[in-house]
């Protein structure tokens, strides 16, 4: 049996090498399947979960772990979600074949599916990703020998890169148990015959905007719905469908969770709304307040909650429930860094101030800026923030002007203050800079006065050319194209909706097949290729990537009143 672990190469090996086996034999590893733990239900989830997604043991240390036989490595990077997935069913990428890690699917015996067939290398060798033809079932003993040494119960060796854990009988049973009720039973709002979604709109959001959201939505519930019964009919007369077919036809609802009042109640209003009638995942929603406290209540529940129309997104690396679209205005403050990062004339000495209207947009810009700013190790700026009675008090800029003599002004401020851009150009030093936000001054921004637009820099979140996947138009003609300066697409709520459920969440929800697991979405979706979409010059997809439209334009406007929208950056400014 080829255990994996350290060999004879140094006499500290021989060393580690004899603690180990030490450990081993003090551990009774080759009696019997480890004894359940002696710990509340909750809690062994709890710790199972630890040391499944993060390679964390219930005592806070590492998991042991090695792989190709005598390496150590970092249980935290090489943990068991990194390549079976938080809903342990399995990946493949290049070339390599992750298989279920899920008490449902262990348990039972496995037959490589026909589809499966063999992968070869340039060399012609068999690269298969180690499963067998076929293996019996697991049990608690052989699953923790698995574990352990890395052989399945017919004695076949995994793939060396697969890590082997020489975990105690304790924390062996912990990480078993764990294992056997991941992803055992369907999430809910899911069955074999049904998906329940719900979208979420709050009482700030006009008549307009609304209905801009839930067309596209209760067009997409409707088709499904009609599809399924195509479908129904095509099997009345004798047609055979494929394994993808069968579970692509599911019917379909959408239920509105409309929240009212203050955010501080709008936890309770949703724990009312999915307790009445849990969902399987919140597709898109729409608010122009802070959408953190729907976020949090998402992240609790486990619930799925994709491409919400927001400006204001919970910036985080640990939130895992939510796809957003990108990361607001935050994302254009990081943008403008990332530019002025770049640019060989700009001088290290330059001053950049930023004037920033005392409010969720000019602050979340603010913060953009300033936290990618700091990351490529550049000095603090000079931030600002005024309210809106103090923006259009042309004395009270000047001074800060004539102090400051900034050669880079950041003006984060809505666009009725456009009107202010002339006199504060005028008095900044002949080589200056002024970038504003596109987002913030929506269809306004084409009012920039065109004596001043040499001057001035807008970041642009959007596709610059709208007309992608055919040669005379975009994705859906029945939606404007909302890219041109008359509409700098301030919302642009239907058409970044229809491209959501058309392109990301219908393939989501097609390829999870019968493995009904919020989880499993998530996984599917983080594997997706990149994809082309009208809004957006590309979604990239990664596991635990939540923001997936990464890039921002640095454009300038040409001249006259419907203005050419002028590049001044690549799509992604790194």
């Amino acid at each position: 049996m080829n255990l994996s672990y350290p060999t004879l190469k140094t006499p500290l090996l021989m060393i580690e090498l004899f603690t180990l086996l030490f450990f081993l034999s003090a551990t009774s590893l080759f009696a019997a399947a480890p004894p359940p733990p002696n710990l509340p239900q909750g809690e062994i989830m709890r710790l199972g979960e630890r040391m499944y997604r993060e390679g964390v043991l219930p005592s806070g240390a590492p998991m042991p772990a090695f792989i190709r036989g005598d390496v150590e490595v970092d249980s935290t990077a090489f943990s068991c979600s990194s390549c079976h997935l938080r809903a342990g069913l399995g990946s493949f990428e290049g070339g390599v074949i992750t298989p279920p890690t899920t008490g449902n699917k262990l348990y039972k015996p496995y037959i490589r599916p026909p589809s499966l067939g063999v992968i070869a290398d340039r060399d012609g060798r068999d690269v298969y990703a180690k499963t067998v033809l076929e293996r019996p079932p697991y049990n608690r003993e052989t699953l923790a020998t698995a574990l352990r040494f890395g052989t399945d119960p017919t004695g076949h060796s995994f793939n060396d890169v697969m890590p082997r854990y020489p975990l105690a009988d304790n924390d062996m049973s912990i990480l078993i148990n764990y294992l056997e009720l991941l992803s055992k039973e369907p999430s809910p709002g899911a069955s074999k015959d049904e998906f329940r979604f719900a979208t979420i709109i709050t009482d700030d959001v006009s008549q307009e905007d609304r209905q801009a959201l839930l067309r596209p939505l209760q067009q997409f519930i409707a088709q499904k719905n009609q599809q399924l019964g195509m479908y129904n009919d095509f099997i009345k007369f004798g047609y055979t469908p494929t394994a993808e077919m069968k579970y692509a036809f599911r019917r379909a609802s959408l239920d509105i969770w409309e929240l009212k009042g203050p955010p501080t109640t709008w936890q309770k209003q949703l724990a009312a709304y999915n307790n009445n009638k849990p969902v399987f995942a919140v597709l898109g929603g729409i608010s122009n307040s802070d959408w953190r406290p729907i976020h949090d209540f998402c992240e609790a529940e486990r619930l799925p909650c994709l491409f919400p129309i927001t400006d204001f997104p919970v910036i985080s690396e640990t939130g895992w429930y939510t796809y957003y679209f990108n990361k607001g205005f935050a994302q254009e403050g990081e943008a403008v860094a990332r530019y002025l990062n770049r640019m060989e004339n700009l001088s290290a000495d330059t001053p950049i101030i930023q004037i920033v209207q005392d409010s969720p947009a000019g602050r979340a810009l603010a913060a953009g800026f300033d936290k990618n700013w700091n990351e490529v190790g550049r000095p603090a700026v000079t931030t600002i923030t005024l309210t809106a009675s103090q923006l259009v008090d042309p004395a009270a800029l000047a001074k800060i002007l004539t102090k400051h003599k900034p050669g880079v002004l950041l003006f984060w401020t809505e666009a009725g203050l456009l009107q202010n851009l002339p006199a504060l150009i005028a008095r900044l030093p002949a080589t200056e800079m002024v970038f504003v936000s596109s987002s913030y001054l929506g269809r306004q921004t084409a009012n920039i006065a065109e004596n001043i637009r040499n001057k001035v820099f807008i970041t642009f979140p959007y596709r610059l050319n709208p007309y992608v996947g055919t040669k005379t138009g975009g994705f859906d003609a029945k939606i404007p194209i909302l890219t041109g300066a008359k509409d700098f697409g301030d919302r642009r709520i239907a058409s970044r909706t229809t491209a959501m459920l058309q392109q990301a969440t219908l393939q989501g929800l097609n390829m999870i097949y019968d493995n009904l697991y919020r989880d499993h979405l998530f996984d599917v979706m983080s594997m997706q290729m990149d994809l082309v979409m009208r809004d957006y010059e590309r979604f990239s997809f990664g596991p635990g990537q939540r923001y997936v439209s990464k890039g921002c334009y640095i454009i300038q406007l040409g001249p006259g009143e419907n203005p050419t929208l002028l590049p001044r950056s690549e799509w992604v400014v790194q």
